[in-house]
């Protein structure tokens, strides 16, 4: 509580799940507003209009807020697409020309609350922290309100595609000068946290680490027994099959074409039946069905597409052990879905990896970018199979202490408090 009232929230982003979509900063977003709101601090979340294939998914707009989470937070819709019909918004030059005006609209809107007295904490995802954070700096009476950034993940700076480096120059330029502007910058891991300093420029005093997370309750509820049983059947795995699972978007950078080949150099160790199936849909996928015909190891790849919660959370119960190649990373909140299944980890010391994976413990870290490392530690997680439950008990401790949202939406509204001096 401040001032006898509970602290009112002005959170910034563009999209949320499922208005925009089913990734991790939609998902991100969700259960930070919801749990904050679950906590009594009172939210208003600023996002673009649902898109027209989130119309079709689930039932948009305020009445969708509403019923989700009981009316406890509030959500605003600005205009996002300011580009030609012939152009994508989301298209690399769309998002080039959308961006800078959606954070500046984004910027004079919440200023103007601002100053009425309507917040006590401005949070900005992403890229939404530069129109605010360019308004504030040139206006005493804002900059008396605590005003907070989340850069995420940071993937403009980590790519290693020259096109793509240059492509992102200006998100590179939104995300510096935003996250410098604030007074506090959340890394959502201890890797990131370095990562603020180094790339972004921000003062390493006003950096804190606070996770993403994900929902345990949430997860094992979309767990079904007669789902597993259909994902078996549709999948045509038997109960004799060693069956790994990566699941992420069908891109170079998730390393998939590393994990390809190291699973070719370990085919003559697999058993006979084994398995690798890759959930998710991308540009890479007709590259990396190319490439496990020409390593041989065709027949055991199934490329499964995109699923739904359900049937994913379902299809993690069937599973072996779950590999995540992945050349750079964010928070990874796939690894934690595996971790909170229960099932053994392999994946790359990348990101926020190496906050959840741990040696022996529930798992092992991969050099990025080896298929020579990532073959001999799949060997290594093989072999060490009498202790897979062990290290499933690790993984959900590990989860629920550090990386359920209500364990980090409470350290989320602790920091607003110590900001406000409450």
């Amino acid at each position: 509580m401040i001032n006898s009232h509970p602290i009112r929230v002005a959170m910034l982003a563009r999209v949320v799940f499922p208005l925009h979509g089913f990734g991790g900063i939609e998902r991100h977003v969700f259960h930070l507003v919801t749990h904050l709101a679950r906590l009594g601090t009172h939210v208003t979340l600023y996002v673009q209009p649902p898109t027209t294939e989130a119309r079709e998914l689930t039932t948009p707009d305020q009445e969708y807020i509403e019923t989700a989470i009981g009316g406890r937070w509030s959500v605003v819709f600005l205009r996002y697409d300011y580009t030609s019909p012939v152009l994508r918004p989301n298209s690399i030059l769309g998002r080039q020309m959308n961006y800078p005006w959606y954070t500046w609209q984004l910027g004079r809107q919440v200023a103007t609350a601002v100053r009425a007295g309507a917040f006590d904490v401005v949070h900005a995802q992403g890229l939404c922290a530069a129109g605010y954070g360019a308004i504030r700096t040139r206006d005493p009476l804002l900059q008396r309100v605590p005003f907070i950034a989340n850069p995420h993940g940071l993937e403009e700076y980590r790519t290693p595609d020259w096109r793509k480096w240059l492509a992102y120059a200006p998100f590179r330029a939104l995300y510096s000068y935003g996250t410098r502007t604030a007074d506090r910058a959340i890394a959502t891991d201890a890797c990131t946290r370095g990562d603020l300093p180094h790339y972004l420029g921000v003062d390493p005093q006003r950096v804190v680490v606070i996770p993403s997370a994900i929902d345990v309750e949430e997860c094992l509820a979309w767990t079904h027994d007669d789902l597993r049983r259909e994902m078996r059947a549709r999948l045509n795995l038997d109960a004799a099959d060693l069956v790994l699972l990566s699941v992420s978007r069908l891109e170079r950078n998730k390393g998939y074409h590393i994990l390809a080949e190291a699973l070719a150099r370990l085919h003559p160790q697999l058993p006979p039946r084994w398995r690798w199936l890759l959930v998710g849909q991308g540009k890479e996928r007709a590259a990396l069905e190319a490439q496990v015909r020409e390593l041989g190891i065709a027949e055991h790849v199934t490329f499964v597409g995109k699923l739904s919660d359900t049937e994913l959370h379902s299809l993690y119960e069937e599973i072996d052990l779950f590999i995540h190649p992945t050349l750079y990373e964010g928070s990874s909140l796939v690894t934690l879905e595996a971790m909170i299944h229960r099932k053994p980890v392999v994946a790359s010391a990348a990101g926020g990896i190496p906050d959840k994976v741990f040696d022996g413990r529930n798992g092992f870290l991969v050099r990025p970018g080896s298929a020579e490392d990532l073959a001999a530690k799949i060997a290594a997680a093989l072999a060490a199979r009498p202790q897979w439950p062990a290290w499933g008990t690790a993984s959900v401790e590990i989860v629920r202490t550090t990386f359920d949202w209500p364990v980090v939406a409470r350290k989320t509204l602790e920091e607003y408090q110590r900001m406000l001096g409450a």
